[in-house]
């Protein structure tokens, strides 16, 4: 059994964060604060901003029975370990997972997969059942 997950940027989550980063803008200029606080704290959360948008990336994920699970991100494959930890609902997964003895997060939301629906099913039947 073979299973591919190509991965992107989910739109929802981006507009969300888009307004966190406006909000958080605004907020840096409707303050007590001096105007050199306030211009040093707006270019922190503007830098901030950029990193976060810049890091978005398409990645993918495989399943088959001889590699187990494994992780694509520009051009590099690692084979991961899913957790126990990871959180499967029927909108978002926070995929909990282990590569060379680090543990990291990754969101997966329902937007976010390529194709259609079923493609985000059958992510949760392959974790629910495949780790």
């Amino acid at each position: 059994m073979t299973y591919h997950w190509y991965i992107i940027p989910s739109r929802h989550f981006t507009i969300l964060m888009r307004c966190v980063y406006s909000l958080a803008l605004l907020a840096c200029f409707m303050n007590a604060l001096s105007f050199i606080t306030q211009s040093i704290l707006a270019l922190f959360v503007i830098f901030h901003g950029w990193r976060y948008f810049k890091s978005k990336a398409t990645w993918q994920l495989f399943y088959n029975d001889e590699n187990n699970w494994q992780m694509t991100t520009i051009d590099t494959q690692h084979s991961i370990e899913i957790l126990p930890s990871t959180v499967i609902t029927r909108q978002i997964i926070f995929l909990h997972y282990q590569l060379n003895g680090i543990k990291f997060y990754r969101m997966i939301t329902k937007d976010a997969l390529v194709s259609d629906l079923n493609n985000y099913r059958q992510l949760i039947v392959a974790l629910k059942t495949c780790t």
